[in-house]
């Protein structure tokens, strides 16, 4: 009865091809006018009389373009200042502020509720958030600077978006950041040490996939994996977001992610927590005397060394090993991984002049008892001609 399906009796041999198609996904398109108004109508936002002229007005202050099939395709300025109302107040961008004002004036029209409160709520909302928005203000000039700066002032490709799989620009600031320009977001980097290029490695975290850089702080410098996406993300704040209820949560992260923008995010230590999935991979043994923990320096040798996340403790272990490998296994007891350590030939502490042996550094009292353990400064060198030099000055 109509029905496009193939009738196969019950039993009979059925033979059918298969073949592969290789394809690439698209981003949604933009929408068009018709889709805003809809949109806009859902939400509550405006009148039939008062939406076009809304639509009308974006295009003047060259929010956004009319494009083929009257299509509404975001301008630069337009993103950025959409970027920078969510860093500071997403409320600001976000209809149900401007829907709730709605409903208001639809409750005076029908005599539900007194104008005058009305206007006196109105007033008071958007005086508080002009005072928190002028407060931040400094976060949007980020964003700005970041975006309309001279393309020479802007840095050299420096890692792999995760989301878009373009390049991320490297602005040295200050403060410092990683910035899309084709999807105007900024990242901002730890400050208090270096950040520098990792060889193309990837994020592990389900759903990420930024390209990775390394960070390194302290004197001697300590080394650490540094995801800029993860470290933006209040899931994997080194300090934790503290506040319990889903509200204050996001206020809390607001609140850290001004001042990194600021340049206010002096970070000392591994910037990101050790329960990360890339710390966790790379978990040596525990650190109990600061709470961290060890991971396997990433530069990978030739000096083979074992760092503190939270403490500026480095562990150096004997020139005599040429390689290590992290493995698999971990002690069921304390967590971390154990590593396969190969010696150089001829310099084996080994018994018989073994090469090979397998560690669970925190119980390898052999391995310990070679190693040297150095404590360090959190803070790098200083750089250049500072100081008071060789000369005794004038008294």
């Amino acid at each position: 009865g109509g029905s496009s399906k193939v009738a196969v009796a019950s039993g009979a041999p059925c033979w059918a091809s298969l073949g592969i198609k290789e394809k690439l996904t698209t981003p949604p398109t933009h929408i068009n006018e018709s889709e805003l108004i809809g949109m806009m109508e859902k939400n509550g936002i405006g009148t039939d009389a008062s939406i076009a002229t809304h639509i009308e007005n974006i295009q003047k202050r060259n929010y956004v373009e009319l494009g083929a099939g009257r299509r509404l395709i975001p301008s630069k300025l337009g993103l950025v200042l959409v970027q920078g109302y969510h860093q500071i107040d997403s409320g600001l961008v976000l209809p149900k502020v401007r829907s709730d004002i709605e409903g208001q004036c639809n409750k005076i029209a029908k005599g539900l509720v007194d104008r005058e409160s009305v206007v006196k709520k109105a007033i008071e909302v958007f005086h508080d958030k002009f005072q928190f928005f002028t407060k931040n203000i400094e976060k949007m000039d980020v964003l700005f600077c970041s975006s309309f700066a001279k393309l020479q002032d802007v840095g050299k490709p420096f890692t792999r978006c995760g989301l878009s799989r373009r390049y991320l620009q490297y602005i040295p600031g200050p403060p410092s950041r990683l910035y899309n320009k084709f999807t105007e977001t900024v990242y901002p980097l730890p400050a208090g040490g270096v950040v520098k290029q990792w060889t193309g490695r990837k994020c592990t975290v389900p759903g990420c996939d930024f390209e990775l850089c390394l960070y390194s702080c302290g004197a001697p410098p300590r080394t650490f994996p540094l995801c800029p996406n993860c470290y933006n993300n209040p899931d994997w704040d080194i300090n934790g977001i503290k506040a319990k209820n889903a509200v204050d949560r996001f206020d809390e992260h607001k609140e850290k992610q001004i001042q990194k923008m600021a340049g206010k995010n002096l970070v000392l230590e591994c910037p990101l927590p050790d329960h990360h999935p890339l710390i966790q991979e790379m978990t040596v043994s525990p650190d109990p005397d600061s709470g961290g923990v060890f991971v396997l320096d990433p530069h990978m040798g030739p000096k083979w060394r074992l760092v503190s996340t939270r403490d500026p403790t480095i562990v150096h272990l004997p020139k005599s090993i040429d390689k290590i490998t992290i493995m698999n296994k971990t002690d069921e007891v304390l967590g971390c991984h154990y590593m396969k350590i190969d010696f150089k030939a001829g310099e084996s502490p080994l018994t018989g002049g073994e090469t090979k042996h397998k560690c669970c550094y925190p119980v390898d009292e052999m391995i310990q008892s070679i190693s040297r353990v150095y404590h360090g400064s959190e803070r790098l060198k200083a750089s250049g001609r500072g100081g008071r030099g060789r000369g005794r000055g004038r008294r």
